[in-house]
């Protein structure tokens, strides 16, 4: 059980390369410009709510990123996948959160509906609106990115369809280079031994050179064909 959980653990580590990285911060830029479209023709906010926005912008894009890539994993090994992404998405809601909230008020950064002077109710709506937006956009980048991933393994499996058509191309065209070149003609083989024999008794000299271009000949028809090589590349 243990064992299983390091593996868990290490394979979400490992999807988690720079280009997830990327992902992310591409996520919380759009997020964080939602934040700011919200804002417009409202009151305005207190001096710490651009550090707030990157706050909560960066735990919405992280929970929702992580919890995509959790999911992910446990769908490859056989969990279903709707209710899968479903609680990992909704368990990310839950956590950027309280997450958001934490690290705001230990750093002190306020929003407009989380500032002193307002009620504490009231400051307990934010946490709602950051849920509420981390489960719709999650929602959203999930759809996205399913549909992205099925993009792509079709696209691998058009590819190797066509890398294994292209390899038996080329065992059929090694094949027939193999015939084409062990394609000895017997008659005119013997016909030329009988030759040979005759050069031999008449003129030797002449004979050895005649000698060397059939041995030539048949090396080269018998000689064995070099593996064509496909270019993986793209």
């Amino acid at each position: 059980m243990i064992d299983a959980a390091v593996n868990f653990t290490r394979d979400v580590l490992r999807a988690f390369t720079w280009q997830k990285l990327l992902l992310a911060q591409l996520l919380a830029a759009a997020l964080d410009l939602q934040i700011v479209l919200m804002r417009v023709g409202r009151v305005a906010p207190p001096p710490t709510f651009t550090w707030s926005r990157f706050v909560i912008a960066e735990t919405m894009a992280f929970s929702i990123l992580l919890a995509v890539l959790i999911a992910e994993q446990a769908v490859a090994r056989g969990a279903r996948p709707f209710r899968t992404y479903a609680i990992a998405i909704l368990t990310a809601s839950v956590f950027s959160t309280i997450v958001q909230y934490e690290i705001r008020t230990a750093l002190g950064f306020e929003t407009s509906t989380d500032r002193a002077g307002v009620a504490a109710q009231v400051r307990k709506t934010q946490m709602i609106y950051a849920g509420c937006d981390t489960l719709v956009y999650g929602v959203l980048f999930i759809v996205g990115y399913l549909d992205y991933r099925r993009r792509e393994r079709l696209l691998h499996r058009v590819r190797a369809a066509e890398l294994e058509r292209a390899r038996s191309e080329q065992h059929i065209v090694r094949s027939q280079l193999a015939a084409l070149r062990t394609d000895v003609d017997a008659v005119a083989l013997l016909a030329t031994l009988e030759g040979l024999q005759h050069a031999f008794e008449q003129d030797r000299d002449d004979a050895d050179a005649r000698l060397d271009g059939v041995i030539a000949s048949l090396r080269s028809k018998l000689a064995p064909v070099e593996p064509v090589r496909a270019d993986l590349s793209a």
